[in-house]
């Protein structure tokens, strides 16, 4: 190949990637991401980052630092203290009160600057640490004698006077049990009183330091993102920082802070020696000029498959963002799929534990472990349903006799249990028209117009190759190459066939729309190779099986079957 057909290749390659970038982004119709009514809210399922005061992962401090500063006068701030230049600064210039803060997980100080600190707390300054544990020089210099207790638990209710904050522990959306720190048998120099409680162990402690106080708080996780969005968790940790002055600037300790891995030898101590050489397979392929073509080339065809494939695979149903009651979705289609195959009992099953695993997310009781009948009182006393109505619910549900269950049973165990969900507010009366009113969107099958866009693509590119060269033929191929590459683009750039509440939408192969009304359906015709429906003033529709993928045939097969029952 010529250089004037190797430079013509690459750049028809680059304007065939840019009309892709082009054709498939035009379409997404992005909102404003200034406008506040668009807006879309944080959603985070990142469980490793913890105790970051700006992180609104689940596991940061955002909302707790947001309460601090909530908590402080307008005159007042929150500065982070960084390293021990900034500390020294913050003790020496500064004589005024001031309130030291630390929440994480390891708390190490040089014993010099927790002097420092304890110094500024004798002369009315505050001092707050929450912590899993402290580094060994900082013991003596808190306490005369130190005792850790701990209750291995999933939920923990703290007490403080006669209020009760329930703690619960989550970790990527479960419950699960963990260690609860508080303090055992400990003394100080001074006095001090034990702010909050649990099971009779203060967690929670104020010690009498001169003229100031320190704050000792067991347990940090109690002032995570997932425990202060909680209202428990907000009012538990409202409290601890109303025991704090707000005429006060807050200090944060970040200087003193320690990674989950301090101590550990083995991820310690890392040196220069252990790094191995870059010997890897690509540097063989770097060098070899055929193996880059063909990794090049890899590559490319991976993008295309990428850009194709990442449009084809879309549900029929529009991506909805989760919502609270998605399992009552998720419930709706075991049971059309539990119909379709006969099995009341089976399907009755499956709706039990449904039905245990709402009540267990939103009323934190849990059915499937019971003791007698006092989970069933909670559970009455808390949705304020009378006892008897949830004992007989839980009777027909927990039924062995299989041979009973219909599917009139089924059904009427069904509408009692969406009573009681509406009842309580886990769903509201619009959720059925809600999901009735999402539309259904039927793609075309690849191959077509696959065929048709990488023909076009040939024949453009040897056309212009040939025009290069001076043969005239070329003139008549990059035209024909042309049509068949935007036939390919129109029938990728549209769907096939789009159905709504109240209409049928069909695109032809050139991109053209035809609408007709459900309203105006008079017979819907099945056929080996596809369906013709017939409207009012002679019009119809023929769908041709081959022309959808096959994901879309099966459920546009769904959707006729649907008409026949339902509508005609």
């Amino acid at each position: 190949m010529s250089k004037q057909g190797k430079v013509g290749m690459i750049f028809g390659i680059i304007g065939f990637m840019l009309l892709m970038v082009w054709l498939f982004s035009s379409g997404d119709n992005p909102s404003n991401p200034n406008d506040p009514a668009k807006r879309q809210s944080f959603v985070s399922d990142n469980w490793n980052k913890k105790y970051q005061l700006d992180d609104k992962n689940p596991l940061g401090l955002y909302l707790f630092t947001s309460l601090v500063q909530s908590h402080l006068d307008t005159n007042n701030r929150i500065e982070i203290v960084k390293d021990g230049i900034e500390l020294d600064s913050i003790t020496d210039a500064d004589e005024s009160p001031k309130t030291y803060m630390f929440v994480g997980n390891i708390f190490q100080l040089k014993s010099s600057e927790m002097d420092s600190i304890l110094s500024d707390v004798y002369e009315g300054s505050q001092l707050f640490l929450a912590f899993d544990n402290l580094t060994e020089n900082l013991f003596p210099k808190l306490f005369t004698s130190f005792e850790y207790r701990s209750d291995y638990d999933e939920e923990v209710n703290v007490f403080v006077d006669n209020k009760k904050f329930n703690m619960i522990n989550i970790f990527q959306n479960d419950t699960i049990a963990k260690d609860w720190w508080a303090f055992g048998e400990i003394s100080f120099d001074e006095e001090y009183i034990g702010l909050s409680s649990f099971m009779e162990m203060p967690n929670f402690v104020r010690v009498n330091h001169g003229d100031g106080y320190i704050y000792l708080h067991a347990t940090p996780s109690m002032f995570q993102n997932y425990q202060v969005k909680r209202t428990p968790g907000f009012k538990y940790s409202a409290y601890c920082l109303n025991n704090l002055p707000k005429d006060n600037n807050i200090y944060m300790l970040e200087l003193g802070r320690r990674s989950d891995d301090y101590g550990n030898y083995d991820t310690d101590d890392q040196s220069g020696a252990d790094l191995k050489k870059d010997d890897s397979y690509f540097q063989l392929i770097f060098e070899n000029p055929t193996l880059l073509i063909a990794l090049l080339l890899t590559i490319f065809g991976l993008i295309l498959f990428i850009i194709f494939r990442s449009k084809r695979i879309r549900p029929v149903v529009p991506f909805i963002p989760k919502r609270k009651d998605m399992t009552l979705a998720f419930a709706a289609t075991i049971t059309s799929i539990y119909f379709s195959k006969r099995n009341p009992y089976g399907l009755l099953q499956v709706q039990r534990k449904n039905f245990y695993d709402t009540v267990h997310r939103y009323f934190f009781v849990d059915l499937n472990h019971r003791e007698g009948d006092r989970e069933l009182e909670i559970l009455a006393e808390k949705s304020n349903t009378e006892l008897q109505e949830i004992k007989k619910l839980i009777k027909a549900y927990e039924t062995k006799e299989a041979s009973s269950v219909s599917e009139q049973f089924v059904a009427e165990i069904t509408k009692k249990k969406y009573q009681f969900y509406r009842r309580v507010g886990i769903i509201s009366d619009d959720f059925n028209a809600r999901l009735q009113s999402q539309e259904m969107v039927f793609k075309r099958s690849m191959w077509l117009p696959s065929l048709f866009i990488l023909t076009g693509i040939t024949l453009i590119l040897v056309g212009l190759y040939l025009l290069v060269s001076g043969t005239g033929v070329g003139i008549v191929m990059w035209p024909l190459g042309s049509l068949l590459l935007l036939l390919g683009i129109l029938r990728l750039s549209k769907p096939y066939l789009v159905i709504t509440k109240e209409r049928i939408t069909h695109y032809t192969a050139f991109a053209r729309k035809k609408e007709f009304y459900r309203s105006d359906l008079l017979n819907v015709e099945s056929r080996k190779t596809g369906v013709i429906i017939t409207f009012r003033n002679n019009n119809s529709l023929i769908i041709n099986y081959w022309d959808l993928s096959n994901f879309d045939r099966k459920q546009f097969e769904r959707f006729v079957s649907k008409l026949h029952t339902h509508e005609l």
